[in-house]
């Protein structure tokens, strides 16, 4: 796979080489909410990204992110290319071995041939969070991953407050076309 074959549900900010090379580690990693906000009179959340880690010092990073289509609901995956493990704006992140050798573009092929790509949020803006669950599920499934999806959902289900703590948190589901 190459940046010719995404769909236009991707915004690539990556080279094709930097998507050829192999995942070290999946992080996923939940996003500073420093003033612990909520909008439009909903509990805070935190927005999460996952970071396929290549080396000590590189990532790329997956951000399902809303603000696209004609109420901004529809998302698109935001691939970028980082100089570190993983976001500098992560609150947490939980890392997850990969159980066999793979290269980014096989994890981005297995996000678009299940169409996880395809992503619209839900009414009130939520849904990075059911995302990266599903996506997760689908690297379990492929083999890539070994007992993450339970463990993913768990962190996922919580709320994490800045600077610490933790509280259960709905998890409110988008579609996927």
């Amino acid at each position: 796979m190459s940046s010719a074959t995404l769909d236009g549900n991707w915004d690539l900010e990556a080279s094709d080489d930097a998507l050829r090379v192999v995942v070290e580690e999946v992080h996923i990693c939940d996003l500073r909410n420093e003033f612990n906000e909520g909008g439009d009179d909903q509990p805070p959340t935190n927005h999460w990204v996952v970071c396929l880690q290549t080396s000590l010092k590189s990532s790329i990073m997956l951000d399902m992110a809303p603000g696209y289509g004609e109420d901004g609901l529809r998302g698109k995956v935001l691939v970028t290319s980082l100089d570190r493990a993983f976001t500098d704006e992560t609150l947490r992140h939980f890392t997850y071995t990969p159980e066999r050798s793979n290269e980014v573009t096989e994890v981005l092929s297995i996000i678009q041939a299940k169409g996880r790509q395809t992503y619209t949020f839900s009414p009130e803006w939520e849904g990075c969070r059911y995302w990266i669950s599903v996506v997760m599920e689908d690297l379990e499934g492929e083999g890539i991953l070994k007992d993450a999806a339970r463990n993913a959902l768990d962190k996922l289900s919580m709320y994490w407050v800045c600077p610490e703590g933790q509280e259960p948190r709905e998890m409110r589901k988008g579609t996927f076309a």
